[in-house]
């Protein structure tokens, strides 16, 4: 069967105004957004929206947060602070193509008192947390961060820094986050 030249142009013009269907996006040219299921708020915690920042390829989302903790429980210890634990929940994404290492010790935590802690090391082993993770590229991981604050000092931030991308000769600028 033969076709007209006007009909071949008129079928030329609809295909080219009709979207693929690929399925791939939502319609109006945005990518396609994974539906993650939500969890829920641990008990005592404050659910923090809009706290992200980014160091190297790692961008960091502060999801929940709990402070004034007297006492912890894990699989084969429960525990006491000094002063009083913080817990932070974070979400870390790697936006690189490459690996990125997560180092929870270089992670700090800033308080009104002008003064910086380093995550404690008792509290992230009884709660079974990591110590360093390997972030392969477009990877997500959501885990705590435990600090042991003395005193009675406002919690102000996080710094958080990633590792330095393939290349660099120097560690990447950390992501500045406030807290609570």
């Amino acid at each position: 069967m033969r076709r007209s030249p006007a009909a071949l142009a008129l079928a030329l013009c609809l295909a080219a105004l009709t979207p693929a269907c690929s399925g791939g996006g939502d319609g109006e040219g945005r990518p396609a957004a994974y539906e993650i299921p939500a969890e829920r708020a641990r008990d005592g915690e404050r659910v923090l929206r809009g706290r992200t920042g980014r160091s190297s390829d790692l961008e960091f989302t502060v999801l929940g947060y709990r402070d004034g903790m007297r006492e912890i429980l894990g699989t084969h210890a429960g525990m006491r602070p000094k002063g009083r634990y913080v817990r932070v929940r974070l979400l870390v994404v790697n936006r690189g193509r490459d690996i990125q290492v997560f180092d929870t010790w270089k992670q700090l935590l800033h308080t009104g008192d002008g003064r910086t802690h380093t995550p404690d090391v008792n509290a992230t082993m009884v709660k079974r947390q990591p110590e360093r993770l390997s972030v392969g590229a477009a990877m997500r991981a959501e885990f705590d961060l435990w600090y042991d604050l003395p005193g009675e000092a406002a919690v102000r931030g996080l710094r958080l820094v990633g590792s330095p991308t393939v290349g660099a000769v120097s560690d990447p600028r950390p992501a500045e986050i406030r807290l609570p």
